[in-house]
């Protein structure tokens, strides 16, 4: 990620890029862009990706290519084999799992919470939440640990 400074440059509105980019340009031209690389847990920052960013984000609005970088920086997102949540119960008593939303977190939260509300209070969810079960790796992995060499 990288957020930019351009004092002199107004914007009005979030700018978009289908361009390997989350989000381009924020109002008030403190700009933020965001690329997506699947690293595992590698957090280090590359001049690849923060090309990337800067290219989409000057295409967007070509005055930023003044601006100031004021932060590159590199976040974890929680991804799943299917890209789907991890959302219930598991197989260990009153143990719930809610992560694996990815770029969604925040676009998520208020359903995973009144779901986990739900789950927590009345044992129940006013949803069909079974494709988001963790168990459903566990199959995946038993068949997997079959199939392994001796």
């Amino acid at each position: 990620m990288a957020a930019l400074r351009a004092d002199d440059l107004k914007m009005e509105r979030v700018l978009w890029s289908e361009k390997n980019l989350s989000r381009a340009a924020e109002r008030r031209a403190n700009s933020r862009g965001a690329t997506i690389e699947y690293a595992g847990f590698d957090k280090r920052t590359t001049a690849g990706g923060i090309e990337k960013i800067l290219s989409a984000a000057i295409d967007l609005a070509p005055d930023l290519a003044n601006a100031r970088i004021e932060e590159t920086w590199a976040g974890l997102r929680p991804d799943t084999p299917d890209h789907l949540p991890i959302l219930g119960p598991t197989d260990i008593d009153g143990l719930l799992i809610a992560t694996g939303h990815f770029r969604s977190g925040i676009l998520l939260a208020p359903i995973t919470a009144r779901l986990v509300r739900e789950w927590i209070v009345e044992q129940r969810a006013s949803v069909d939440w079974d494709r988001f079960s963790p168990l459903r790796f566990q199959s995946a992995a038993r068949d997997a640990a079959r199939h392994a060499p001796a």
